[in-house]
This record gives structure tokens, sequence and C-alpha cells, in this order.
């Protein structure tokens, strides 16, 4: 066992904890509350250690990744060179005559790939275009927020002002939520 997993298992088997304990009265209420803040410490505590191991982890990554990139550094450039001279093949090749758009070698396949032309648009002036050429879209949708205000809740039904059901509308009713907050 090595000597993290012994800290988190001292950490752990530290606590205590009864099934059979119940809360009837104001100090059994803080005993159950002194028994989280417990727990939750216990918990920081593990946390505490697992962040100082991935720190640690982190910044052997980052050397790594550091001497990574500065090993690399001279390849990219040297790449591509030869490629520019793969292309610059190529050209020549297509203008001496060369009837398909590309050359298969062992490695790597060099081609032409005909592309779209590139757009340079003035949003306004195109909108005003497209508006009066009826080229606009619009796109419609509830404004659920408005709906649920201008509703109330009755039974599992949302009803309007007029006293009608709001058509598409089904509520369901959830029980309280219990939450436990911790005060700092």
């Amino acid at each position: 066992m090595t000597e993290l997993q012994k800290q988190v298992e001292a950490i752990v088997n530290d606590g205590e904890q009864a099934e059979d304990f119940t809360v009837s009265n104001m100090e059994d209420a803080l005993v159950a509350d002194s028994r989280i803040m417990y727990h939750k410490g216990k918990q920081q505590d593990i946390q505490d250690m697992i962040d100082s191991q991935l720190e640690a982890l982190k910044n052997k990554e980052n050397r790594l990744k550091e001497w990574a990139e500065e090993a690399k550094r001279p390849y990219p450039e040297s790449e591509q060179f030869y490629t520019h001279r793969l292309e610059f093949f190529l050209r020549e090749q297509l203008e001496g005559g060369l009837k398909k758009k590309s050359i298969e070698l062992p490695n790597v396949k060099l081609k032409m790939v005909k592309q779209q032309p590139e757009f340079t648009k003035d949003e306004d002036m195109l909108f005003k275009y497209a508006k009066a050429n009826e080229m606009v879209k619009v796109k419609e949708s509830t404004d659920w927020t408005a709906v649920k205000k201008a509703g109330k809740v009755v039974g599992n039904v949302l009803i309007d002002e007029n006293g009608e059901q709001i058509p598409g509308v089904e509520v369901t009713p959830r029980p309280d939520k219990f939450s436990l907050e911790v005060i700092k």
C-alpha cells in the first residue's frame, strides 16, 4: 500500500457513523451538524492531497510539453520546404500537360483541389438587397417567460388571464426539495 493510500485510508476510517442515529432534538441536530462538518473536512483533506499530487504531475507534464516543443522546433520548417517543392513540381507537371490533377507517391498524394471563391460581404448592403428580393429568413419561437408570467398554475394546467387553459402545457407539481447549506 502506497503512502498516499495509507493517508486516504486513515482519513476515511477516522470518522464515526452510526446507522441508527436519529435527530429528535436540538442536541442531536448539533451532533449531526458537527459530524457533517467533520466529514466535509475529511473530504477536503483528501482533495487537498489529490490536488497536491496533481500539481506535481501538471508541473512534470508542462516540463515534458516544453521539451517536446523545443525538440520538434526544427522539423516543421523543413517539412514546409519539401511541401513547397512538391507543390512547384505538381504545378510544373500540370503546365506541361499532365492529364490528372494528382500524383501519387509512396507516402503522400499530391493534388490540386478546386476551391470556392472567397466572398467579402457588406452585411448592411447585402441585407437591404435580400430584404427587397424576399431572401430573408425569419425564425419564430415561443417566448416561454412571457407565457409563464401571464399564466397561473391551477392543478396540473396553466390558465391565462381569461380563465382559459393554455394549450400545450402540462404542469407537474413537485415536492419541496431539501437543501443543506454550509455556513462559512
